[in-house]
């Protein structure tokens, strides 16, 4: 029952917001703008997409460095392929994560290991979003209203608060014992597995390095993807886009349909005074289109997925 009413408070959720970005669409324009898209231009972004794909699968492969006799690169690749397709098909932005550690720790000994490596990949990506949004309003502060500013000041504070808590036992001790005894001790081992990949310096200045890639390479792919909806010539600043994309992907977090509607609406907001309200919902539609890119590659892989591990058994 519980399941059955979150469901239907997040479908109420992304409907609520599609409601907000329909009213503002003027059908007309958004058919005048997607008729006068480059086809080869939109090929080429589908193909930028591909490779985002693929350095998303290499971060998480950096990560899982202890079990690489394990796994390969291609079988990891596939695995985050097949997370992609499900945080389209499960009604939240992180169903494809829970996927993916079903799908590494089948028949696995060291299966929480395994199951942190989702959890820490996550967090590398959300820490380097973070990061950029931060460069960003550095440079463009003085275009950016103070609620944005403080917004993203304090999603910094927080991922710098759980890097200590990776870093630092006495700290994660201290936040540990506010918790009662029996979380405790199952919150105990899955830090040591945490901190395992945190604290291995050489592997994770790899993997910051790969996130940073691909975080600047998604944010590229996007401000392609306004070049090819504007009608007119693209003003507006590259790094604004490492500001209000950020923000945007953050915000599928918040309960609902795997972030439909309010992705939607994000890009109405931060984008319409640049871009104009009709190019900013056809970009949101472009993004759109990459997202269930991504899920079509996702579902190939899942129809044919079938790795060493299944094989052997």
């Amino acid at each position: 029952m519980k399941r059955y009413l979150s469901t239907f408070f997040k479908a109420v959720v992304s409907i609520f917001f599609v409601y907000l970005v329909a009213r503002n669409v003027d059908v007309s324009a958004i058919g005048s703008i997607f008729k006068n898209v480059s086809i080869p231009f939109l090929l080429w972004i589908l193909f930028m997409e591909f490779l985002v794909t693929v350095l998303i699968a290499f971060r998480w492969y950096l990560i899982l460095y202890d079990f690489k006799e394990k796994w390969s690169f291609f079988e990891i690749w596939k695995l985050s392929l097949i997370g992609l397709y499900f945080n389209i098909l499960l009604p939240t932005g992180s169903g494809g994560d829970a996927v993916k550690i079903i799908y590494l720790t089948r028949n696995q000994q060291e299966r929480l290991k395994l199951g942190t490596s989702v959890v820490f990949d996550r967090f590398i990506g959300s820490s380097t979003i973070v990061f950029m949004a931060i460069l960003g309003i550095f440079f463009y502060s003085r275009y950016l209203p103070e609620k944005l500013k403080i917004t993203i000041t304090g999603l910094l504070v927080l991922v710098l608060v759980v890097w200590v808590i990776i870093l630092s036992d006495r700290f994660a001790a201290f936040i540990g014992s506010l918790f009662p005894s029996i979380i405790r001790d199952k919150l105990r081992a899955f830090y040591n597995h945490l901190r395992d990949y945190g604290i291995n310096f050489p592997i994770l200045l790899k993997v910051i390095i790969a996130s940073m890639i691909v975080q600047i390479l998604s944010v590229y792919v996007q401000y392609l993807s306004a070049i090819l909806v504007s009608q007119t010539k693209m003003t507006m600043p590259f790094p604004l886009f490492f500001v209000f994309i950020p923000i945007i992907w953050l915000s599928a977090a918040v309960p609902s349909l795997g972030g439909l509607g309010i992705r939607e609406y994000g890009y109405l907001f931060f984008f319409g005074p640049y871009l104009g309200k009709d190019t900013a919902i056809a970009l949101s539609l472009i993004n759109l289109l990459l997202i269930f890119f991504q899920a079509f590659l996702g579902a190939i892989a899942f129809l044919f997925f079938r790795s060493k591990h299944q094989v052997s058994e």
